[in-house]
């Protein structure tokens, strides 16, 4: 299949883009799930115009971390969630030094995904036999939108639909809290809606400085993500803010996350009940930032 693919990317007079492009520099053969994971991995970390690590299990984000400096991303990345971590997938949109391998060898991953490596850091992972070690192009960075769809089958057929993607000019979030968010808030809560398109419905993200910090996905309960967010992140969950995938359509969300140590909600809109959503973020003085777009990923 991956063969296939690469021979339409040429035919169709391209060069080979995406996972199907992507150089196997050692280990063992990619498997299917290998291969799924890896395509969230690099999508995810490369959805971020900063450096970014992102750390992906079972086709989720279960540590993520941008950051200028990579070791302290990476270190970051891990600390989201570290036990789902451990025979996970990494994947970095920066090339990879050997200070960086160091700190990643320290625990067992199935695959590490990144634009590069220096010859140290190559040798570094291929002394593990088990690791896959891949390199791919940062070719979301380099091109923008890239035109892909989302192809499901369905018996008898397929669904299609258009890549989850917008321009900065198309994005126009709007405050509906009394409270404005602080500088730092709306840059979480920005980073945390960009987080949103890479984490399975019903989705609910905790973010401080860039991190997160704790996630829940494919609840069909909207509550339940956010106290298993909040279970994950713990006592960093104070000061954090919340990100939810769609709109919010009862207060109990907002009470719960208040309750939790949240400062500030981005999410959809749209809910009959929006006005009681809001005044529930008033009374606990709570930002909250409607985009009037969601994500809702299946």
């Amino acid at each position: 299949h991956q063969k296939a693919a690469l021979y339409v990317e040429q035919a169709a007079g391209r060069e080979p883009f995406g996972i199907v492009a992507v150089k196997h520099l050692s280990g063992p053969e990619l498997s299917f799930n290998n291969i799924l994971d890896l395509e969230a991995a690099w999508n995810t970390a490369c959805d971020f115009s900063d450096p970014t690590i992102a750390i992906i299990k079972h086709n989720n984000p279960c540590g993520l971390c941008s950051n200028k400096d990579m070791i302290e991303a990476y270190k970051r990345a891990l600390a989201g969630d570290p036990v789902s971590a451990f025979g996970g997938i990494v994947a970095s949109n920066q090339p990879i030094d050997t200070a960086l391998a160091t700190e990643i060898d320290k625990t067992h991953y199935d695959a590490i995904i990144a634009p590069g490596y220096s010859d140290d850091a190559l040798e570094l992972f291929k002394r593990k036999k088990n690791l896959r070690i891949v390199s791919l192009p940062n070719q979301q960075q380099r091109f923008g939108k890239t035109n892909n769809i989302d192809l499901r089958p369905v018996s008898g057929g397929f669904l299609v639909q258009d890549e989850d993607y917008y321009t900065e000019q198309e994005f126009k979030p709007r405050t509906v809290s009394k409270r404005q968010p602080t500088d730092s808030e709306l840059s979480d809560l920005l980073f945390a809606w960009r987080l949103m398109k890479h984490i399975k419905s019903n989705a609910i993200a905790l973010v401080k400085d860039n991190t997160m910090l704790g996630m829940g996905t494919g609840q069909p309960n909207r509550v339940v993500s956010v106290e298993l967010s909040l279970q994950k992140a713990g006592n960093a969950a104070k000061g954090s803010v919340l990100a939810s995938d769609a709109m919010i359509p009862f207060p109990d969300t907002v009470e719960v996350a208040a309750k939790g140590g949240v400062v500030a909600v981005i999410q959809t809109g749209g809910s009959i009940r929006d006005e009681e959503v809001i005044a529930t973020a008033d009374r606990y003085n709570m930002a909250m930032v409607l985009t009037g777009t969601r994500h809702f990923k299946h």
